[in-house]
C-alpha cells in the first residue's frame, strides 16, 4: 500500500482534502501522537510532510513529531486549520478546536482526544433527536389519520 504525504495532498490545491481525509486527521492521527508520546520517541517539528495517508484515505502515519507534546498540539492545530481550509467540508467545531490547539490552549492529548470525540458524539445525537421526532410526528399524524 502507497502512503502520500499530507503536504503532496495540500499542494494539489483548494478542496483537496476529501472529508474521509479530514477525518483521519482527527481522532486516529491524534491517537497516533499519543503513541509517539508514549513511546518517548525523539524527531523535529510535527510538519505536514511528517503525517502520511494511504491512497484511499483508510491509514494514517506520523513519520515524525517533537518530544515536547504542547509544541506538538500547537502545530497540530495548524496542520488541522490548513486542512479545513483545503477540504470540502467546513465544520464550525472542528476549526474552533483547531484554532484552540494552534493558540495553546489545549492542555494535553488527552484533552484533545476528549475534545474530539465529544464534537463526533454530539453530531450522533443530534442524529438521533431528529429521527425520534421524526418517528414521533409520524404517530402524531397516523393518530390524526384515525
Amino acid at each position: 500500500m502507497e502512503f502520500i504525504a499530507l503536504s503532496t495532498i495540500l499542494a494539489r490545491g483548494e478542496k483537496s482534502i476529501s472529508p474521509r481525509a479530514l477525518y483521519r486527521l482527527q481522532q486516529p492521527l491524534v491517537e497516533a501522537l499519543i503513541e509517539w508520546r508514549d513511546s518517548e520517541s525523539t524527531g523535529q517539528q510535527l510538519v505536514p510532510e511528517s503525517i502520511v495517508l494511504s491512497e484511499d484515505f483508510k491509514r494514517i502515519k506520523l513519520l515524525d513529531a517533537s518530544s515536547d507534546e504542547v509544541e506538538n498540539i500547537v502545530n497540530y492545530g495548524n496542520i488541522l486549520l490548513t486542512s479545513i481550509d483545503h477540504s470540502t467540508l467546513h465544520d464550525k467545531r472542528l476549526r474552533r478546536i483547531a484554532t484552540q490547539c494552534a493558540r495553546g490552549e489545549v492542555a494535553n492529548l488527552e484533552t484533545l482526544h476528549l475534545l474530539l470525540e465529544r464534537m463526533v458524539s454530539s453530531t450522533i445525537y443530534k442524529f438521533l433527536l431528529v429521527i425520534l421526532f421524526i418517528g414521533l410526528a409520524i404517530l402524531a399524524i397516523c393518530q390524526i389519520m384515525r
